[in-house]
């Protein structure tokens, strides 16, 4: 008779846990399963100044001459780093499409003195803004991470010319 009833509790025991160990199972949270809740600031930018592209010549002699070159050249407004807007958004805020491009024909005026070997050189010049926004990252049940996010746009303002002495 004792040993039935060692048998029996033993067996009681066993469902006991087992039952208990599968509701605790059952209703864990799995790892993934967290809230995770991504907001950001409005952003802000501000006009920076200027930003060239390197020299480029497009003519070079020892002659005196007066004339005019004309040139085709292709530009591009462009964005660097990231600040998690659309392309919409980003065209509002600045005013101006940032993955805008073309091709337009400069008239660069130039006078050479013939006295020594000259050169006519341009360059594209873009407006730089940046843009700067701030990224919190709340985890529910856990602490607020902040990132600041910071990009910078460039748009074109036309063409700097120059003559100088080749060397």
């Amino acid at each position: 008779m004792y040993k039935k009833m060692i048998i029996m509790l033993v067996t009681v025991v066993t469902f006991i846990v087992s039952f208990n160990i599968n509701a605790l199972t059952a209703s864990a949270v799995p790892l993934d399963h967290y809230h995770i809740v991504i907001t950001y600031t409005k952003p802000y930018k501000k006009y920076i100044g200027h930003k060239y592209s390197n020299w480029n010549t497009i003519y070079s002699a020892k002659k005196k001459t007066k004339s005019t070159f004309s040139k085709s050249v292709t530009w591009a407004n462009s964005l660097t780093g990231n600040v998690s807007l659309s392309k919409g958004k980003l065209t509002a805020l600045l005013g101006f499409n940032v993955t805008r491009s073309d091709t337009v024909t400069i008239n660069v005026p130039f006078s050479f003195n013939g006295k020594y070997r000259q050169k006519v050189q341009y360059r594209k010049r873009y407006r730089k803004y940046k843009i700067t926004r701030i990224e919190y990252l709340k985890i529910v049940g856990s602490s607020t991470q902040k990132k600041h996010l910071k990009a910078f746009a460039y748009k074109y303002d036309g063409v700097v010319s120059r003559v100088v002495r080749d060397k």
